[in-house]
């Protein structure tokens, strides 16, 4: 049997204020759910446009409300985290220590 320490905030978020969620996940859920009932409201109500539009409308809206800030990989926001992947493999946000730690040490005082 292994036993490994995790401290407590870890796993508990100590910023969080309801449910898991911190102050700004909250107000951008809440300004999410706003415009995406807002848009089904014009769209299918005072527009007459078809339901499957509609709520494809609406579901893309709630997709990136979660992306800005609901969803987290690695600290960070699915937004940001999509924009660091898209910068290509010479940029890390994290500090990466392993095997190869010494050989790019001798690669940068060759140079």
């Amino acid at each position: 049997m292994r036993k490994v320490k995790i401290t407590k905030q870890d796993v508990v978020n100590p910023k969080a204020v309801f449910m898991g969620f911190t102050k700004k996940q909250i107000i951008i859920l809440i300004v999410g759910f706003a415009v995406s009932i807002g848009t089904f409201a014009l769209l299918f109500l005072c527009c007459k446009f078809n339901i499957d539009a509609t709520m494809s409308v609406v579901f893309i809206e709630l997709l990136i409300t979660a992306g800005l800030s609901i969803i987290k990989i690695n600290g960070m926001s699915l937004i940001k985290w999509l924009y660091i992947a898209m910068q290509g493999p010479k940029f890390r946000p994290y500090q990466s220590k392993g095997a190869l730690d010494k050989y790019e040490k001798e690669q940068k005082t060759k140079q």
